[in-house]
């Protein structure tokens, strides 16, 4: 019996660390290439095809490369067959190894984009037997297949589900309705009707712009998109300005066990849709459709998009959204399925699906086009270093015919080549520690009672708790309430205690000393007020520190300056304070923001330090304004002779 195995590309906490991959299969014969210091090795699937049936048997003097027009030397040269046989993997893959293996040339990577705001009921059973009839009897041994709807982010994607699990989250009856993401669901509670068809598009961009950056990092062969939508928005920016939402009549609820008069909604709500709401309006998603088809051909990735929608009616379909639904989408949030799905596959170099709910033919045709090939591989002789796209032409050398291959890639900034010619080319995954640093921000929750966040430095434990601010407005915790730490070491033993008090404005900050030798391996913290007890435990991630401490937060925005911190979330109109204690005396601090991947952001984050009543510390602010929803890692390096630290803390922008 035949083995089928599927993989999707990974998950928010799965990028990392560069370590060598180790492929399960068993090596090629086709030895790799070795990799030059200052070059750039671009690499290259070509699928030379006669009367539709690849050409097999043909040597490196048999294909000729070119590069913006110039021709360039094979270095590599590998037929990668179609029909290859199982290997040995477990039923469950680990992310890492399911990574490593999209990153080999040897397996096919399929992802299924579903636009659940598109489908009806009567829509989404014709599509969902396709995909259960093709993840049962089509599906290779050597296909790696993510499924993924609009209302995700790209990483939630999960690596190594069996099929079997895969077809379950499709037969769920509770499918159809939607499961937006958190910042999504707050803009719809902004007020703005007229703004749903781009809060819309705007979250399915951010999806497909992160899984195409996503597989430029991890792959460079082709990976293929089934994307079933009724369309991507390419609507220019909105000049009308933001209405002013109706007032809200006063709500009673019960709070601290008394009816009360329920307060309004925080100025930092109120402004975080007024700015969310703005930069709705001034995006022209004719530009970003643009763009994402750019990232795309240097990914080399390629749309399949497969339309949902009624030609007679020629109207999207309703977009089911949440229990009671914001009603339908209106139509002009999307131009026609054959005004915008045709040239995202052009542009990709993929195929538009004609028939609509065409899922099998896509998925016929996906197979067809990702079947065996040839890999190439050159150095190019473009020695400008500029980060731009860059054409790709393979030909047949006796015939100069050109056949199908991939068309762009980008080019290395000068900054990326001297990074790749100072260690060695290794597959590119999230590094550990960030991966570890970003794991407390998949625990923030809005329903949240309070966070907590503890910072050590020395013989001293700093423990900052903040209440939400919906719930300080609604008059939680509007008496303040008595604050208990126990922190506990490894062991299991207490280590420390301290009590405090939480005030009326939801923020405590309270000093916990050390005394002992032992660090504490967790904290629990627990607020008491009449009728009420809750409790939270902090899991303290040993780090033992002789250069710089745990950084203690404090965020600005409209609503205060300089506040304790103990969510690391923020809108793009704060900006936070971060100190480190310094223990040493420091010969070099350098500072940087990455994103979740690992990646250095072009922000510039500056880091002084000063002397202060406590001791000597690093200072650094960060301005949320320039960046772009999503999760960063602020990485902090100091040295001191020849020892060297480094301390790493998520931060998200919602």
């Amino acid at each position: 019996m035949r083995l089928v195995w599927c993989g999707v590309l990974l998950t928010g906490a799965t990028l990392v660390a560069q370590s060598t991959p180790q492929p399960p299969a068993a090596p090629s014969q086709q030895r790799p290439p070795v990799f030059r210091a200052g070059a750039h090795y671009v690499a290259v699937d070509a699928y030379p095809e006669d009367y539709g049936r690849i050409i097999e048997g043909l040597t490196r003097e048999d294909l000729e490369i070119f590069e913006d027009g110039k021709l360039q030397t094979i270095d590599r040269f590998e037929f990668v067959r179609a029909d290859a046989p199982a290997d040995e993997r477990p039923s469950r893959l680990s992310p890492r190894a399911a990574l490593e293996m999209a990153a080999d040339p040897r397996y096919r990577v399929i992802v299924i984009v579903l636009d659940r705001s598109s489908f009806t009921r009567e829509s989404w059973t014709h599509a969902r037997e396709s995909l259960r009839e093709y993840l049962r009897n089509e599906v290779q041994p050597r296909d790696l297949i993510g499924v993924i709807s609009t209302d995700d982010t790209w990483t939630d994607l999960v690596l190594g589900r069996p099929l079997s699990d895969i077809e379950a989250e499709l037969d769920d009856s509770e499918w159809l309705k939607g499961r937006p993401q958190d910042e999504t669901r707050a803009m719809m509670e902004c007020g703005f009707p007229q703004l749903r068809g781009r809060i819309r598009a705007d979250a399915t961009y951010s999806l497909l712009e992160g899984l195409l950056r996503l597989f430029g990092q991890v792959r460079e062969d082709r990976t293929s998109v089934l994307f079933v939508t009724s369309g991507l928005s390419q609507v220019p920016r909105d000049d009308r300005g933001l209405p002013q939402p109706p007032p809200l009549p006063p709500k009673m609820g019960l709070v601290n066990g008394r009816i009360q008069v329920l307060r309004s909604p925080t100025e930092m709500y109120d402004t975080f849709c007024k700015v969310e709401g703005q930069r709705l309006l001034d995006m022209d998603f004719a530009i970003r459709f643009n763009e994402l088809t750019r990232i795309a051909r240097a990914a080399n990735v390629a749309f399949y998009p497969v339309a949902v929608y009624t030609p007679r009616l020629n109207t999207v379909s309703p977009m089911p959204f949440g229990r009671g639904g914001f009603g339908r989408m209106p139509s002009r949030a999307f131009t026609r399925p054959s005004d915008s799905l045709v040239p995202l596959a052009k542009d990709t170099g993929g195929i538009a699906i004609r028939t609509p709910l065409d899922v099998t033919g896509a998925l016929q045709r996906i197979v067809y086009d990702t079947g065996s090939h040839y890999l190439l591989g050159y150095y190019t002789t473009n020695s400008k270093w500029d980060g731009k796209l860059r054409s790709i032409k393979v030909k047949l050398k006796r015939t100069g015919t050109t056949i199908r291959a991939r068309r762009q890639y980008r080019a290395p900034t000068r900054k990326e080549i001297e990074a790749m010619s100072a260690e060695p080319v290794r597959a590119r995954v999230v590094p550990e520690a960030v991966v570890n640093a970003l794991e407390p921000l998949s625990r923030i929750r809005s329903s949240a009672q309070f966070f907590a966040y503890a910072a050590i430095a020395a013989k001293a434990m700093t423990v900052t708790i903040e209440v939400p601010p919906s719930a300080v407005a609604a008059g939680r915790w509007s008496e303040g309430a008595a604050v208990d730490l126990i922190a506990d070491g490894a062991d299991g033993k207490t280590v420390a205690t301290a009590r405090g008090r939480l005030a009326s404005n939801g923020r405590a900050t309270i000093a916990v000393p050390l005394d002992g030798l032992q660090r504490p391996s967790s904290v629990m913290v627990r607020l008491r007020a009449e009728g009420d007890n809750v409790t939270q435990r902090i899991d303290l991630v040993p780090n033992p520190s002789a250069l710089v401490g745990d950084p203690l937060g404090f965020r600005s925005g409209p609503r205060g300056l300089n506040i304790p911190v103990a969510s690391f979330e923020f809108a793009r109109d704060e900006r936070v304070r971060l100190d480190w204690p310094v223990f040493a005396t420091l010969d070099r601090v350098d500072a940087r923001l990455l994103d979740r991947l690992g990646l250095p952001t072009n922000l510039r984050v500056a880091v002084k330090q000063q002397e202060t009543s406590a001791g000597p510390q690093l200072t650094a602010e960060i301005a949320f304004a320039p960046l772009g929803r999503g999760d960063y890692i602020l990485e902090l390096t100091a040295t001191a002779g020849a020892a060297t630290e480094t301390r790493v803390l998520a931060l998200r922008l919602k």
